[in-house]
Parts: C-alpha cells; sequence; structure tokens
C-alpha cells in the first residue's frame, strides 16, 4: 500500500509501481491495510508522529532520517519498539553499504593502523538546485528542517560508525546563502528566503583518546572534487570515491616498513561477495534479516539517536562557541 497526506500523490505511486491500494493518512493505513512493515519517507518534521503511530500498532519500521527532532522523542520510539517487540530500523544506509563494510574489515585486519581520525563531506547546491522536484522545496528552509537535518546527518552517521560514539561535539556555522531560487519542476522560478536557519557547517567531533572527526556540510556546494570520506590511520589512509549506485571499493594508501611498500592500490573484494545491486532500498533486506533471525538492525536507533544528539547540540555549540558535552551511546558495528 502507498500513503500520502495529498492523495493525489499517493494514487500516482500506486498507478506507477502497481500497488493496490493507497491511503491519504498513516491511520486509515493502519485501520484498513494487513502489513509487517512500514517505510516512513515523509518530510523531516512527520516523522516522530508518523513513526510513534506505526510502532504503536506493532509494526515493524524503516524510517527516513533523522528519526525525530529530538533525542526525548527519539527515546521514546526505541521505547515503544521494545515494548512492541518490533524491530526498528533508521537510515542513513551508511553502514551496510558494501565499501564502507570492506573498510571496516581493512581497520578491522590492521591495514592501516590505528584509526586516529575521520573526514566527511556531505554537502550539494541545496535541494532548489540540486534535484528536480514538482513539490516546493522551501520547507527545507525552515527550523525543523535545513541542512544539518538533511545533509549533515549522512556525514554524522559515517563519521561515528566508523569511529563509534563521539564524547563532545563544537560547530563554526553560517547562513551564506539568504535568499534563493528554484532550478527546476512545477515551481522553477520560485524566490525562496533561506534565512532563518544555518546553511553552511563545520562540525568537529572528539572522540576521546586522541582520536578526532570532522564534518564539511551544508547547501553551499554546487561542485566539488573532494573525496566525501577519508579515514586516516598510523599506517595510510582509506579514501572514498563519490557516491553512487556502485559504491566502488575505497582506494587505500599502505606505509608498511616490514614491506617496504609505501603507495596506494586498489584493494579487490575477496572475503564477501559484493550484492549485485545495492541501493537506498537494500535497507529492507537488512530489516528482514534482523526480523527472522531476532536480532538487532545494522541501522539501529541507538545511533540514530546518538547522531540526533549531535545535531541538537550543534545549536548550543554555534552559539557559544565552545564544545558541548555527550551523553548517548549506542554499539558500533563490528
Amino acid at each position: 500500500a502507498a500513503c500520502d497526506i495529498i492523495p493525489e500523490r499517493a494514487e500516482a505511486s500506486a498507478k506507477r509501481f502497481g500497488i493496490p491500494n493507497y491511503y491519504k493518512n498513516v491511520y486509515e493505513l493502519l485501520e484498513k491495510c494487513d502489513f509487517d512493515i512500514a517505510i516512513d519517507a515523509a518530510s523531516i518534521p512527520a516523522h516522530h508522529e508518523i513513526n510513534m503511530a506505526v510502532l504503536k500498532a506493532g509494526k515493524h519500521l524503516i524510517t527516513q532520517k533523522p528519526a525525530a527532532l529530538t533525542v526525548e522523542d527519539m527515546d521514546l520510539q526505541i521505547e515503544t519498539a521494545k515494548k512492541a517487540g518490533v524491530k526498528f530500523s533508521s537510515v542513513p544506509i551508511h553502514m551496510i553499504r558494501p565499501d564502507i563494510k570492506m573498510a571496516l574489515q581493512m581497520i578491522k585486519d590492521g591495514a592501516i593502523g590505528e584509526v586516529t581520525s575521520v573526514k566527511c563531506t556531505s554537502a550539494h547546491g541545496g535541494p532548489e538546485y540540486f534535484q528536480y522536484r514538482d513539490v516546493d522545496p522551501s520547507w527545507f528552509y525552515e527550523p525543523g528542517a535545513g541542512a544539518m537535518y538533511d545533509m549533515g546527518v549522512h556525514a554524522l552517521h559515517q563519521v561515528t560508525g566508523i569511529m563509534g560514539p563521539a564524547k563532545r561535539v563544537c560547530c563554526l556555522a553560517a547562513t551564506s546563502i539568504k535568499e534563493r531560487m528554484v532550478r527546476s519542476g512545477k515551481f522553477d522560478g520560485k524566490i525562496i528566503k533561506a534565512d532563518k536557519i544555518p546553511d553552511n557547517y563545520f562540525v568537529m567531533l572528539d572522540f576521546e583518546n586522541d582520536k578526532i572527526g570532522f564534518v564539511d556540510t551544508g547547501y553551499c556546494q554546487k561542485a566539488t572534487r573532494n573525496m566525501p570520506l577519508e579515514i586516516y590511520g598510523t599506517d595510510g589512509t582509506i579514501s572514498f570515491n563519490p557516491p553512487g549506485t556502485t559504491w566502488p571499493n575505497p582506494k587505500v594508501y599502505i606505509d608498511s616498513l616490514e614491506r617496504g611498500i609505501r603507495g596506494w592500490i586498489e584493494p579487490a573484494s575477496w572475503v564477501e561477495r559484493r550484492p549485485a545491486v545495492f541501493n537506498h532500498c537494500s535497507c529492507l533486506t537488512g530489516l528482514i534479516d534482523a526480523i527472522e533471525k531476532d536480532k538487532q538492525p545494522v541501522l539501529s536507533p541507538e545511533h540514530a539517536r546518538h547522531v540526533i544528539e549531535i545535531m541538537c547540540a550543534i545549536p548550543k555549540s554555534i552559539e557559544t562557541g565552545s564544545f558541548v558535552e555527550l551523553k548517548t551511546t549506542f554499539e558500533p558495528v563490528k
């Protein structure tokens, strides 16, 4: 079944994908349709209400990011899922990507020595510029949305997924482009006032024990040749290619005095067969596996809660110009 508060969109999706039923809201969906798993792909501010309704109804859930806008709301979702005995998975998908899984295995095997820092960029020129849209993108520039919740969440998931829970965060931010023009679709040419929230962020993360992370995110990069993710270790570097549908193996710089090697290599996949297709729907496979084996999904809500705490701490850091301590934690992927 498909569901949208704009019934015409639900009907159009149902026709396009051959879906037998469509509904005008999540409550009608829950009342009239028997199903096992819901995927919440609504706009950011709507996630918490939809997620709570689905979880209270005893349905397994995959939610788009971020699952909530506060740690307290995320606590409620996690507790509700536990009480209902259902599995709850929160994207982004990064920690199940084949290239990141390969990097984690190389780190475990000591390929680049001890990891000291991670740097990640997740940015583009803005939703009105970056993607074709038939829906007004103005809401992206309202409080409760914005570049941090839309793009920063990707980078924060990657950095913390690799390094583990952060202990404190500091951020420098700016509202760099205060007026924007929609460049495609039904609203082409519309002017958006974008002066309410920052659109440009540099985030520093402290993981203690002399391990640090850096996130560059926002809506102010129309183009870049920067690598989106790099992991630095005492004996080398893992560098990732720009994301896409193939998620190619990362490149690795090895500095091995014992083997007399110093330079870049392109590692081959040999331990685990790469999936023939990997995309943003692959999180469904992970949730089904967690249901069948009664285990925690890799894309855990606890990891999502930690990222939400970081994003909620960032405005305080911007205001005070100082680090903000973090309290939540999660079990990193092994």
